[in-house]
């Protein structure tokens, strides 16, 4: 399956009518298939539009399962939801203050980047003149409260980044 399958309007996708249904095929070994998807709901939506005509043309020899502890929000995940405005955590609120929400919530829509503690100040908190030292604190409280100190890390001698495997989604609307 190709990004650009999925990103194109269903009427305009190809469909997989080519393929030969899996009860011609010799019995294989089981194969399991992980799929994180990112980006949304939208994106979500029509991956598993595909994946589901799919499975439709694979026919009965296919058994798919959902693992609820891989699904976003539940188990171990944190979900952010910035129109709302809250936090949860195994489904189950966080109480997080305003700054340690923006604060996880700026790191989540910017994974994989590193942003010093000026940076940080001037984009969470929309100032440079409080001390670094505020940034050091916040981190520290937001680390306790999601009992989870791994979810930022620290880059020493530049700042802090979420952790590539930090399980925060942000479920924007």
């Amino acid at each position: 399956m190709s990004a650009l399958a999925v990103a194109q309007p269903r009427s305009a996708r190809p469909r997989a009518a080519h393929l030969r249904p899996v009860q011609d095929l010799p019995p294989q070994p089981p194969v399991t298939v992980t799929i994180s998807i990112g980006g949304g709901s939208a994106g979500r939506d029509q991956v598993l539009a595909v994946l589901r005509d799919l499975v439709q043309l694979a026919g009965p020899a296919v058994e798919v399962t959902v693992d609820p502890s891989e699904a976003p929000g539940d188990v171990g995940g944190i979900r952010l939801d910035p129109r709302a405005r809250t936090a949860l955590r195994d489904g189950r609120p966080l109480e997080l203050s305003r700054l340690e929400f923006d604060l996880l919530l700026f790191l989540a829509r910017h994974p994989r980047q590193v942003f010093t503690r000026n940076q940080l100040l001037q984009h969470v908190w929309g100032h440079t003149h409080a001390t670094s030292r505020t940034v050091d604190v916040h981190v520290s409280r937001l680390r306790t409260k999601l009992s989870d100190p791994e979810v930022v890390t620290t880059v020493y001698g530049l700042g802090y980044r979420l952790a590539d495997d930090a399980p925060v989604g942000v479920t924007e609307r």
